[in-house]
C-alpha cells in the first residue's frame, strides 16, 4: 500500500490535523480479536440457536475486546484493536482469508498487512473450525448446478458481494429509535415483548430467540460504553495536561450515558452515532451501512446546545471532523477478487444532506454547511457525502456544494429528489416518509430505520447477453456454453430477431441471478442473523422478527446490479445501422472480425466506432438504452424475494465494470476484448462528443423512477471549467438542468488528465490525490493500474 502523507495542512485544529495524519498514514492491517472470540463462542455454544449464539459472541467481544483512546481524540472506540484494521469475521471470511494467507500483504489491490503472529494464531486457534461452515460454503453447496455454472467465477454473474460478506445496505433508525430509546430502552421493549409470548406455542420459538438475542446485544452495547467510560476516567486521573484532563473527563461522562441511554446533547449524539455504526460492523462486517440524514436528525441537538451556549460552531465542526475520521478508519474486509470489484478500502458509508423535509419544505440548515466544510477540510474518502437537490434548492447551498466539487475530491454526489421520492413511493411508503429518504451505498435511495433493502446481492453483465446472442450462447474466452442457444445470427432476417435473442439471453441471466439471490437470502437468514442491526429498524422488535425474517416495516429487494447497459445499447445500434439499415456489413464479416478481436479488419472497427453512441442525445441509440432498461425492470419484477416484494433493478457498477469487462469478448460497439465496460449509465470512454448537456439528455430518457435500486452517472470536468465565481455559477446552472431533466444521480471528477497520468507514474508525489471511482471516492494511488486507467480514460468536458 502506498502511504498517503500529509502534503498540506488538513483539518480545522491541530488536534484534527494530527489525528488525520495518524489515520491516513496507518498501514491497513488484519485484526483477529473478533475471530478468536467468535470461534470460541461458536464452539462452546454449537448446539444453541444461531440467533443466541451470535448474540452471545457479540456481547463477549464487547466485554473483552482491546479498547484504547487515541491521543487527542474526542470521539472514541474502534471495531478492532485500533483504527484502520480489517476485522476478520471467520463465519464470513474464513474461506478466502485462508487461501490468501501468503499473499494478503502483497496483493495488488487493497493489501492488508498480516503479521507472522496473527498468521500463527489463525492456523492454531481459528482455521480448522470454520472449514465448510462459512456463508459462501453453504451457498456454494446448495445453489443449483445450472445457476452455479453461470454465477461462480465467470464474470457473467458475480455473487461474492453477499456470499462473502455481511448484510449491510441498511440505515439505522437514529431519529425514531436510537435517539428516543437508547439501548436500555430497546432492551426494555424486547423484554416486555418476551413476557407476552408463550413458549408453548411453536410459532413463538423463533420470536423468543430473536428477542432474547436483542436483549443480549443491547447488554453488549452498554458494556462498550461502560468500558470506554472507565478507561477515559483512568486516563484522566493520570493526565497532567489540564485541558486534556477535562476532555477525558468529558469523554467519561459521555460514555457513561450513551449508548445505554438516549443522548442529551450534540456531543453525546455524535458519540452515539459512532457507537452504533461501529457495533454494526462488529456484528457482521459489511459495506453500505449508511448514516442517513445527518443534518436533519442532529440539528435539534446542535441548535439547543448553540442556544444554551454549551456548544460553539467551531467546536461542533471539530466533533464532526473527529466523527468523519472514525468513518474513514472503518475497513470493509474483501478478498482479492472482491477488492477489484470494490476498490480503494471503501466501506460505502453514505451520509446525506439537503433536500426537503417530510412536509415538503427546504431542509437545508447550518449543519448542512458544516458537513460540506468538514469534508473540504479533511480530504479523506469517508463518509461518502451525498447532497439531495430539488428545483427550489437554495442557490447559496448549491454554490457551497460547487466549491466542494471544485476541490476535486469526487464529493458530493448529487441526488435528485423528484425521481428518488417516486422510487420510494413505489416501495409502498407514505409521501411524508418518501420525502425523508436518504442515500445508501453508492447511490441507492433508502429510508432510515424502516426499509429493509439489500440494494445488491451481486452483479450481472449486460454485455455478456450481447456476446451470447452473437455466438449462440457460447462464452468465447472460456469456450463454454454458458448462455442459451438462441440461434446463429446469420439466420436472423430482421434486426428484431437479433434484439429478441439478446433479450432472451438477458432474461436467462437475470433469472439465474434471481435463483442465486434466493439461496443467499436464505443462508443469511439461517446462518448470519443480525439481531443488533434488526433492533435498529422499526417493527422488528414489535414483530419479534429479524430483518431477514421480514420484521421491518417495509421490505424490498434484494437488488441486482446491471453492468454494461451502455455497451449493450451501443452494440444494438451498430448492428441495426450497419447490418440491417445501411446493409454496409454482413453477419459473416462482423462475426469473423469480432472472433478475431478486430485484428483482421481495422476498417470495420472504425465503422462500428462511428455508429451512434450513447451520451450524444441521439434517439437512434438512446431508445435502445431505454428499451433494454424497461425490459430489465420487467424481468426483475417477475421474481419475488424472500422478504421483499420483488427483485429490485439497479444500474450502478461500483468498480465492477473493469473486472466484468475482462470476461467479455469484442463487441459490435467497437470495444475490444478485455476492455472495461461503461460504468453505470455513463457513456463509454471518449464516445460522448457533444458535451455534458447532451450526456444528461441521453440518460434522462431512461425511466429512472422504475430503476428503484438507483442509477449512477459519472462525469469528468477540467478544473478550469469551475474556476472563479463564473465557473461556480455555470456549474450550479448545470445542476439545475440535471434536476429539470429528471436524472436521478450524477457525480464528478474535477481533475486534469495530465495530473492523473503523472500520479500513475510518480505516486509518491501525488499521495493525497482523490478521485471519484464509481459511487465512491478513493485515493488515486491506492487503486490498481486497471482502475486508474479507467478513470484516466473518461471523457473530460472542457465547457459547461
Amino acid at each position: 500500500m502506498t502511504t498517503v502523507t500529509n502534503l498540506k495542512t488538513y483539518g480545522t485544529t491541530p488536534r484534527i490535523q494530527k489525528l488525520r495524519n495518524q489515520y491516513v498514514n496507518a498501514k491497513v492491517s488484519v485484526c483477529l480479536d473478533r475471530a478468536i472470540v467468535y470461534t470460541d463462542i461458536y464452539k462452546a455454544a454449537e448446539a444453541e440457536p444461531m440467533l443466541l449464539k451470535r448474540a452471545k459472541a457479540f456481547k463477549r467481544y464487547c466485554k473483552i475486546k482491546p479498547i484504547r483512546i487515541e491521543e487527542g481524540e474526542l470521539i472514541v472506540a474502534s471495531a478492532g484493536d485500533r483504527p484502520r484494521v480489517a476485522v476478520i469475521c471467520p463465519e464470513i471470511h474464513a474461506g478466502w482469508f485462508e487461501e490468501e494467507l501468503d499473499t494478503l500483504s502483497t496483493r495488488p489491490q487493497d493489501p492488508y498487512f498480516l503479521s507472522i503472529e496473527n498468521k500463527e494464531i489463525w492456523g492454531k486457534q481459528i482455521s480448522s473450525f470454520w472449514k465448510n461452515k462459512t456463508v459462501f460454503d453453504y451457498w456454494f453447496a446448495q445453489v443449483p448446478a445450472e445457476t452455479k455454472k453461470l454465477s461462480y467465477d465467470t464474470g457473467v454473474i458475480d455473487c461474492l458481494l453477499k456470499s462473502e460478506n455481511g448484510p449491510g445496505y441498511q440505515t439505522p433508525g437514529f431519529q425514531e429509535i436510537v435517539f428516543q430509546k437508547g439501548f436500555d430502552g430497546i432492551k426494555k421493549d424486547a423484554k416486555k415483548k418476551i413476557r407476552y409470548l408463550d413458549p408453548a406455542y411453536p410459532d413463538n420459538y423463533d420470536k423468543l430467540n430473536f428477542l432474547k438475542a436483542v436483549v443480549i446485544c443491547c447488554e453488549g452495547m452498554s458494556i462498550l460504553g461502560e468500558r470506554h467510560a472507565r478507561l477515559a476516567k483512568q486516563l484522566a486521573d493520570e493526565e497532567q495536561n489540564r485541558k486534556r484532563k477535562k476532555e477525558l473527563e468529558k469523554i467519561a461522562e459521555v460514555c457513561t450515558h450513551v449508548p445505554a441511554n438516549p443522548p442529551r446533547n450534540f456531543y453525546e449524539a455524535i458519540q452515539m452515532v459512532w457507537f452504533v455504526m461501529m457495533a454494526i460492523q462488529i456484528e457482521a462486517t459489511a459495506d453500505s451501512v449508511a448514516v442517513g440524514r445527518f443534518d436533519q436528525f442532529m440539528y435539534s441537538f446542535f441548535k439547543k446546545d448553540i442556544d444554551e451556549n454549551i456548544l460553539t460552531k467551531d467546536s461542533a465542526l471539530e466533533l464532526i471532523e473527529n466523527l468523519w475520521l472514525k468513518f474513514y478508519g472503518n475497513i470493509w474486509p474483501l478478498s482479492e477478487d472482491g477488492a477489484f470489484y470494490y476498490s480503494g478500502y471503501h466501506p460505502f458509508c453514505a451520509l446525506t444532506i439537503g433536500g426537503i423535509t417530510p412536509d415538503g419544505k427546504d431542509a437545508t440548515n447550518y449543519l448542512s454547511y458544516l458537513c460540506i466544510q468538514a469534508t473540504m477540510n479533511l480530504k479523506v474518502t469517508q463518509p461518502s457525502l451525498g447532497t439531495r437537490v430539488y428545483k427550489q434548492s437554495p442557490q447559496k447551498f448549491l454554490l457551497k456544494n460547487a466549491e466542494l466539487v471544485r476541490e476535486g475530491l469526487g464529493f458530493p454526489a448529487f441526488h435528485n429528489d423528484e425521481p428518488a421520492i417516486k422510487m420510494l413511493l413505489k416501495k409502498g411508503v407514505t409521501m411524508e416518509e418518501a420525502r425523508n429518504w436518504n442515500t445508501l451505498g453508492c447511490v441507492e435511495p433508502s429510508l432510515a430505520g424502516k426499509l429493509h433493502q439489500w440494494t445488491a446481492s451481486g452483479n450481472y453483465n449486460f454485455a455478456s447477453a450481447v456476446e451470447f446472442a452473437l455466438f449462440n450462447g457460447k462464452h468465447i474466452m472460456s469456450g463454454k456454453q454458458l448462455g442459451l442457444k438462441t440461434g446463429d445470427p446469420k439466420s436472423f432476417d430482421t434486426f428484431d430477431d437479433f434484439k429478441a435473442a439478446v433479450e432472451k439471453q438477458l432474461a436467462y441471466i437475470i433469472k439465474q441471478h434471481a435463483i442465486a439471490t434466493t439461496f443467499i437470502e436464505r443462508i443469511h437468514r439461517d446462518h448470519l442473523p443480525c439481531p443488533l442491526l434488526s433492533s435498529l429498524h422499526l417493527d422488528c422488535v414489535e414483530n419479534a422478527k429479524s430483518l431477514m425474517q421480514g420484521g421491518a416495516r417495509y421490505n424490498v429487494g434484494p437488488g441486482n446490479l446491471g453492468i454494461g447497459l451502455t455497451d449493450c445499447a451501443n452494440s444494438l445500434a451498430a448492428i441495426k445501422q450497419l447490418i440491417y439499415d445501411k446493409k454496409a456489413v454482413t453477419w459473416d464479416q462482423l462475426l469473423d472480425t469480432l472472433e478475431n478481436d478486430f485484428s483482421s479488419d481495422g476498417q470495420l472497427r472504425k465503422m462500428l466506432l462511428n455508429a451512434p453512441k450513447w451520451g450524444n442525445d441521439d434517439d437512434y441509440v438512446d431508445d435502445f438504452g431505454r428499451e433494454i432498461t424497461d425490459f430489465m425492470v420487467k424481468e426483475h419484477h417477475k421474481y419475488k424475494t424472500l422478504t421483499g416484494k420483488y427483485l429490485m433493478p439497479a444500474l450502478l457498477p461500483v468498480s465492477s465494470h473493469v473486472p466484468m469487462g475482462k470476461v467479455v469478448w469484442a463487441l459490435p460497439s467497437g470495444r475490444k476484448a478485455y476492455e472495461p465496460l461503461a460504468d453505470g449509465i455513463s457513456p463509454n470512454h471518449g464516445t460522448d462528443k457533444l458535451g455534458p448537456t447532451a450526456v444528461l439528455k441521453s440518460v434522462s430518457k431512461i425511466n429512472h423512477e422504475d430503476v428503484d435500486g438507483g442509477t449512477l452517472l459519472n462525469m469528468k470536468f477540467d478544473p478550469k471549467t469551475l474556476s472563479g465565481e463564473e465557473g461556480l455559477n455555470r456549474f450550479t446552472a448545470f445542476l439545475r438542468t440535471f434536476v429539470d431533466l429528471g436524472v436521478y444521480h450524477v457525480q464528478f471528477n474535477v481533475v486534469e488528465k495530465d495530473t492523473l497520468v503523472a500520479a500513475q507514474k510518480r505516486p509518491e508525489d501525488h499521495r493525497s490525490l482523490m478521485v471519484r471511482v464509481a459511487g465512491y471516492s478513493a485515493f488515486f494511488v491506492e487503486l490498481c493500474t486497471e482502475i486508474q486507467d479507467d478513470i484516466i480514460g473518461r471523457t473530460s468536458h472542457q465547457n459547461l
